[in-house]
């Protein structure tokens, strides 16, 4: 009599593994986009819902097209896809995320859970980093830390994957709920101060399904007919492909940027999550000139769509623009375009101009400020001072 062996095969962390891992993500976040969106809407931006789906819905695209061929260049893809194309704070982050991830599993062909683990430890680190958070704090770091943590753990103990991607679900999880106990001391919910207790963080929640698609990819034999790339990815697509495409070569270091008179001063970008608002403001500044010949300046409103956020393409693009050799100020406007040009800041080597810096003021005031002062031929520190003086002058 023969009998048939009923053991389950061992899974391959290959590519095709992490192609399922993205778009099963793509199609948790989907299913879930609602109540993440009113998690967010209690003590955030209530955007985050409809970021997601669109970020990952342009992953989904970007995939297609590119085919990458291992594990390290599809998540470097998806990551810059993510900063490229989510409006909010999680496109930096998340994005981040992924591609500190790629970077560090490199051209492995084949990653061990153990790789795995160390690899997006990396990138919680680089999250950490872009956004100061630590566990604790009330944001998606108190999901990621712990679910890699337990992976970390199981894996080093050479428990088999499916194990360990049990565990790190769990943590995941329960780190996510546990947001609820805390009071938010980063992003937009830490403006309530105590009255952000009792609310979970969406991010974590967020956090929550990529593990829980981190784990669900083993087993699948195939992308989920859910998460395929369908009408949203197409419609993302279709959507800033051309626009995205033109900001890439724009900012590509090997090209030379396109340049106009060059006036021999220091750059200015205006970074705002609305186009209209950053032209306004351009406008605006260059009125109060006068009789002064303006310094370079460009702007980067909203995302290549045309919709609210703040795209790392358009702010590279602009960046090159404007760029003369003696520095680039970037005033933005809130939160999460400070966190989209850190994440850049942060790559290495960096793809913006050198002497690319942070102007630290209000967006209105700080624009007067910086477009007068690169006007009249001051250098960067000049530039940044005013920016200073800008950000502490009080109404009343």
């Amino acid at each position: 009599m023969t009998t048939t062996s009923t053991t389950t095969p061992a899974p391959v962390l290959d590519t095709a593994y992490f192609r399922r891992w993205l778009a099963e993500t793509d199609r948790l976040v989907r299913r879930d986009s609602a109540r993440l969106t009113e998690l967010d809407a209690v003590i955030g931006d209530g955007d985050h819902g409809a970021n997601l789906v669109r970020g990952f819905g342009a992953v989904g695209a970007a995939v297609a097209e590119a085919r990458p061929e291992t594990p390290g260049e599809l998540l470097t893809l998806a990551g810059s896809t993510l900063t490229n194309t989510v409006g909010g704070a999680s496109g930096p982050l998340f994005g981040t995320a992924l591609r500190r991830t790629g970077k560090v599993l490199g051209a492995t062909a084949v990653p061990t859970g153990a790789e795995l683990a160390d690899a997006l430890g990396a990138g919680l680190k680089s999250v950490q980093k872009l956004g100061g958070a630590e566990v604790g704090d009330a944001t998606l770091v108190d999901a990621l830390a712990p679910g890699i943590a337990a992976l970390s753990d199981a894996a080093g103990a050479g428990r088999p994957l499916r194990e360990a991607l049990d565990e790190a679900c769990r943590a995941a999880r329960a780190g996510a709920d546990g947001t609820a106990a805390l009071q938010a001391r980063k992003g937009r919910a830490s403006y309530l101060g105590e009255r952000s207790v009792g609310h979970q963080d969406a991010g974590a929640n967020s956090v929550a399904l990529l593990m829980e698609a981190l784990r669900t990819a083993v087993d699948a034999t195939e992308v989920p007919a859910g998460a395929e790339p369908g009408p949203v990815a197409e419609s993302v697509a279709e959507a800033v492909a051309q626009p995205v495409a033109e900001a890439v070569a724009a900012s590509d270091p090997g090209t030379e940027p396109a340049r106009g008179t060059r006036t021999g001063r220091v750059g200015v970008v205006l970074v705002s999550h609305s186009a209209k608002v950053a032209a306004s403001v351009a406008e605006l500044s260059g009125a109060l000139l006068g009789s002064v010949d303006p310094a370079p300046l460009a702007v980067a409103g909203g995302t290549p769509d045309g919709g609210i956020g703040t795209s790392a393409d358009l702010i590279l693009a602009a960046a090159r623009e404007v760029d003369e050799g003696h520095g680039v100020a970037v005033l933005c406007d809130m939160g999460s375009a400070v966190l989209t040009l850190k994440s850049l800041l942060a790559e290495s080597p960096s793809p913006l101009p050198a002497d690319t810096r942070i102007v630290d003021a209000p967006f209105l005031e700080g624009a007067m400020a910086i477009t007068l002062t690169a006007a009249i031929g001051g250098d960067l520190d000049s530039v940044l001072a005013a920016a200073e003086d800008a950000r502490q002058y009080r109404k009343r």
